[in-house]
């Protein structure tokens, strides 16, 4: 190339690189006054008592984005995390404005926290907030980390889990499902059963991207999806309805943009379990669409009527995602696994080895022991079906109550009879009068008519720690 000729290109790219910087700005300015129509919108929101979130206008909106990407031959996974981004700015602009009344939403966390920091300056409480059991984790278990932990097993290990942990999975699957299909590259050791969760959401789903959740349901799958910039398109179940959703709701929930729906069952907070057949056409609907169905099955040790798994005929985009935390009594271990195909599982696996690098090895040779524990889990399982049962009555002797019986997990979720039950304030109430704990219905999703009470306590703890819930109720 002559030097003029480098001189000329030099002059082109310098006023393409202008032209590039006049459209940047430009587009900045577009972002601004469109942040100032938002105010504005939040202001008559404000004034009418009206909700920022509205599924209808989002929905419409992603419609002609998605129009316009394809009239410009505009990639259109771009054209999506554009309008999450800007739809993300509006609301955070609107509520800015004030026009979010709501009070700040008390999760199960936020209350396990309040009530601890309570705890911490001598009161003592009641605590069925905690979705943790009290049984301690097998004897066996303890002795396999501590021998592992003597013997120096302290060090980095490989990502995807150790083999003999992998290999004992394989077996428990096999033993348990009659799933013999699992392969090495399939499984993955996880730090937790949220980290599963996250993993999994954050493979599927990017920014600009919806799932489906099924509510009411624990927190974690839509703050994961808020984290990754995702959406999270609730369907919602009722009481009445005995928790089941319906087929024919989830397919209408889904959205162009759709990647994932998520199952779980026995399900937290209900303990209600899915109708085989609704989850098999649940599953079909996401195979004729192209979805994967994440099925979180981690209180599948605690299911007193027939459970349906994922691993029984294989969706074609699947993750099953469990742990050791509940089963075992395992929380504090912080050991979990997922199985996904192949491709599927080598993307996870990338997220855990960045933000995570491994599972403790000492901790992992502890979960290959604990598959071997059988009489201790089915121990746990019958207790827990006890409280089940004794809970369930002394709750159905609340005459402002109705419940529907749990069919697994460790919770009860009852609902008032009153419409205009106030479930985070009557926790707060309920804390502060009767030193009990217990988790409103709005952590879960919007029922604020609800509350959870976790099982995870001696039965005559929670015998007690409900009666003073009837006491408060009148």
């Amino acid at each position: 190339m002559t030097r003029s000729d480098m001189e000329q290109s030099g002059s082109e790219l310098q006023g393409l690189r202008e032209e590039v910087a006049e459209t940047t700005k430009e587009i900045i300015k577009q972002v601004a006054r469109r942040i100032e129509l938002a105010k504005r919108i939040g202001q008559v929101k404000s004034r009418d008592s009206l909700p920022i979130d509205n599924e209808r206008v989002e929905d419409a909106l992603l419609e002609e984005v998605l129009q316009e990407c394809k009239e410009l031959g505009l990639d259109e996974q771009l054209g999506t995390k554009i309008l999450a981004t800007l739809l993300a700015e509006s609301k955070r602009a609107q509520r800015a404005q004030g026009s979010a009344k709501a009070q700040p939403l008390i999760t199960p966390m936020v209350m396990m926290a309040k009530a601890t920091e309570i705890e911490k300056k001598g009161k003592k409480l009641i605590r069925l907030d905690v979705g943790e059991p009290d049984f301690h984790p097998p004897r066996a278990v303890l002795d396999a980390v501590s021998e592992a932990l003597y013997s120096y097993k302290t060090y980095y290990t490989v990502g995807r889990g150790i083999p003999e942990l992998l290999s004992a999975l394989r077996d428990y699957l096999a033993k348990r499902y009659a799933y013999r299909e699992a392969a090495e590259n399939q499984l993955i050791v996880t730090p937790g059963g949220r980290f599963a969760v996250y993993s999994a959401l954050a493979t599927v789903a990017s920014e600009g991207d919806s799932v489906v959740v099924i509510e009411p349901n624990w927190p974690a799958y839509k703050e994961g999806l808020d984290y990754i910039g995702a959406r999270p398109i609730v369907v919602q179940t009722t009481l009445e309805e005995r928790w089941q959703p319906s087929p024919e709701k989830v397919k209408a929930a889904v959205r162009p943009n759709t990647k994932a729906i998520v199952l779980s069952y026995p399900a937290n907070p209900t303990g209600a379990i899915i109708d085989k057949a609704k989850f098999k056409e649940t599953v079909g609907i996401a195979d004729d669409l192209g979805l994967t169905v994440i099925s979180d099955e981690i209180y599948n040790d605690y299911a007193y009527e027939p459970c349906p798994t994922i691993l029984e005929g294989l969706p074609r985009k699947y993750i099953l995602t469990s742990s050791f935390s509940k089963g075992w009594s395992m929380t504090g271990f912080r050991v979990g696994y997922s199985l996904a195909p192949a491709e599927t599982s080598s993307r996870m696996l990338k997220v855990l080895g960045l933000m995570i690098t491994c599972v403790p090895e000492f901790i992992q040779r502890g979960a290959a022991k604990a598959l071997e524990c059988e009489e201790e889990v089915s121990r746990n399982s019958r207790a827990m079906k006890e409280r089940i049962d004794a809970t369930s009555a002394e709750l159905r002797k609340i005459d402002a109550l109705e419940l529907l019986k749990p069919e697994g997990a460790i919770y009860a979720f009852p609902q008032a009879k009153d419409p205009r039950f106030d479930s985070a304030a009557f926790a707060m109430e309920l804390l502060e009068k009767k030193g009990v704990t217990v988790s409103p219905g709005t952590g879960f999703g919007d029922y604020p008519r609800c509350f959870r009470i976790s099982l995870g306590q001696p039965q005559e703890v929670l015998t007690a720690g409900v009666r003073k819930i009837g006491e408060l109720l009148g």
